[in-house]
Formats: structure tokens, C-alpha cells, sequence
């Protein structure tokens, strides 16, 4: 099965140490590429390796993600690194059929949202406040069971809310937690972009 780029991404970028990874991040922010606009100081502060890789498929889309990644690596001296992702990048597109992309496609989306929904699961549970709107699109899709959405009607805070609303994702696993993410792009959007999340290209 074909690994997705943004997780061949981020398994290239967790290769690198913290001070190799800033240097990455700072060549990010220049004119690496000819048609590549940089990324801002702004959007990479604090960025963490997934917020990176989020950042850079939302800028340049994945090919584009991989081919800047491959060059930063080149120019940074690490040739084995970018010749790696690039054959991994090959192989991966290789091995996945035509017929079965949109499957593909599918698993991807359910594991980006997935992740990003327990990456920042104390920054959701702090931040949203219009917990109610999203528990009732959970439960019209079946997400969560009639006993957990009773527990989150009840819940007297939106923290306490949003607290009950993780743990009724759980029994679903990366599907509920995908279904979570694509909620929030319709309904918190703002938020998502603010956290690094992106939708799927």
C-alpha cells in the first residue's frame, strides 16, 4: 500500500534534529525554487514537523511539497536524505493502481484528520466554544451514540463538553476522528488554519 506524501514528508523531517530541522524551516522562508513563493516568518513560528508538512502541502500542494523538500535537503548537503524521498516518492506512486486511488485517497484523508484531531486535542478542547453545533453533525452522521450525546447535551461548560465529545470519538477511531475534522473545516475553519490543519488537496 502506498504511503501517503505527507506522511513520507514527515518521517524525512523527523530524521532531522532540532537544529537541522530550523535550518530547514529557514529555507522555507526563501526563494528556493523558481515559481515557489516562500513561506512566511509568521506561519512557521513555533510550527512543529507536522504543522510544517501541513504548511507546505497547503502552499505548493504535495508534488510541489515534495520537490522543495528534495531541493532544501540538496542545498543543505543531505543528498542521501533527498535521493531517499525521492525513490520512496517513486516507489509509492509505483505501487498504487489507478483503480485504487480513490481508496487511497480516502485512507489518507481519514489518517490526516485523524492526527490532526489528536495533535491538538487540548488546543480544541480550550478554543471551541460552539461545541453543540458540532456534536449534532457527529450524531446526524452516526459518530457518536445517543448515551455520549446526551452526556455532552448536559455537560455545563464547552470545555466539559468538548472533553465528552473526545472521549465519544474514541469507540470510532480514525473514521469519527476524520468526520471531527472535516466539521471543524465547515464550522471552525479559521481555528483549524490557525492550528496547522489543511484540507486534502
Amino acid at each position: 500500500m502506498a504511503t501517503p506524501v505527507p506522511h513520507l514528508l514527515l518521517a524525512t523531517l523527523e530524521k532531522l534534529d532540532k537544529a537541522t530541522f530550523q535550518t530547514f524551516q529557514w529555507h522555507l522562508m526563501q526563494e528556493t525554487l523558481k515559481g515557489f513563493t516562500p513561506l512566511s516568518i509568521a506561519s512557521l513560528e513555533d510550527a512543529n514537523r507536522h504543522n510544517t508538512v501541513s504548511k507546505m502541502v497547503e502552499a505548493y500542494r504535495k508534488e510541489g511539497a515534495m520537490k522543495i523538500t528534495q531541493k532544501i535537503l540538496e542545498n543543505m548537503g543531505m543528498i542521501d536524505l533527498a535521493d531517499k524521498l525521492k525513490t520512496d516518492g517513486k516507489k509509492d506512486q509505483a505501487a498504487t493502481p489507478q483503480s485504487s486511488q480513490d481508496q487511497s485517497a480516502v485512507m489518507e484523508t481519514t489518517q490526516y484528520g485523524a492526527q490532526f484531531v489528536d495533535d491538538n486535542m487540548e488546543q480544541l478542547v480550550q478554543r471551541i466554544t460552539m461545541v453543540m453545533p458540532i456534536a449534532d453533525s457527529l450524531y446526524q452522521k452516526k459518530m457518536i451514540h445517543d448515551e455520549d450525546y446526551s452526556e455532552i447535551t448536559v455537560a455545563l461548560t464547552s470545555m466539559a463538553k468538548m472533553r465528552r465529545l473526545y472521549r465519544a470519538l474514541k469507540p470510532g477511531g480514525d473514521v469519527a476522528k476524520s468526520a471531527f475534522y472535516q466539521i471543524l473545516l465547515e464550522k471552525q475553519s479559521l481555528l483549524v488554519e490557525d492550528l496547522g490543519g489543511v484540507g486534502q488537496k
